[in-house]
């Protein structure tokens, strides 16, 4: 385990953004959500933020997370279930790299959600903005000290046309090192720290896969409603602005 907490992080959401499971697709992601919405073509062009209300999105995002606390909750579980002792170091591994990734996922789904544009180019490795977007939203979820911060700056014209959103990645740019380490290095405490919880869990036969899955049942929901909550509040601002834009079709 690396001792460097912040290059942990990185790594972690470096490689993890690699896999299919975990990289959500921001066009894809909005066509399911809205698959039935009259304004579908305007969501995705725009947002949902220019047709839904942040208190709107708010009771969408508590759907949405419960639907991820339940497939969480139930692939920890299976990952958990091998648990001889021989093999435990790497079902731990296997369990971890799953309960951030699904982590990850669920913290994209939301910020797309409330408005966010492309978090990653696809077709490069993430630069310096791309991991702080990251990591702030894990920070969020995490309730780590400066992630609010961090997910403002990164989002700062969330209520506005994507087309304007090159101010708060600007700005996001400008703190890059002493913000983005401080909540990095938290981030991969809690990576570091969660490694050793679940896999303590592996020695124990079965009752080590359940105890997983309760663990990740139990942690989930409240990561999802706290980054939730800050998003939702980060949007209610802009959009109480009234230099916000309203793209609204009345």
């Amino acid at each position: 385990m690396p001792k460097d907490k912040y290059s942990l992080a990185n790594r972690t959401i470096e490689g993890l953004v690699k896999l299919p499971m975990v990289r959500v697709n921001r066009k894809n992601f909005l066509k399911t959500q809205f698959k039935d919405d009259e304004n579908l073509k305007g969501i995705i062009k725009n947002g949902p933020q220019a047709y839904y209300s942040a208190n709107e999105l708010r009771d969408m995002a508590d759907v949405l997370i419960k639907d991820n606390v339940t497939k969480a909750a139930s692939a920890s579980v299976l990952a958990g279930l091998p648990s001889n002792p021989l093999i435990m170091l790497g079902t731990g591994a296997a369990d971890i790299a799953q309960y951030f990734g699904l982590a990850l996922r669920m913290a994209q789904q939301l910020a797309y959600l409330f408005g966010e544009d492309d978090l990653f180019n696809p077709k490069s490795h993430l630069n310096e903005v791309e991991r702080g977007r990251l990591l702030g939203l894990l920070g969020g979820m995490f309730g780590v000290s400066g992630a609010t911060s961090l997910i403002y700056l990164g989002s700062q014209k969330m209520a506005e046309p994507l087309g304007t959103k090159i101010a708060g990645k600007a700005m996001l740019e400008g703190v890059k090192h002493p913000m983005m380490k401080k909540v990095g290095s938290s981030v991969g405490h809690r990576i570091s720290h969660q490694t050793l919880g679940q896999t303590v869990t592996k020695a124990v036969p079965l009752v080590g896969g359940v105890t997983s899955g309760v663990i990740t049942y139990v942690t989930f929901k409240p990561m999802g409603q706290r980054l939730a909550n800050l998003l939702a509040d980060n949007l209610a601002t802009q959009q109480a602005s009234p230099n916000a834009s309203n793209t609204k079709e009345l």
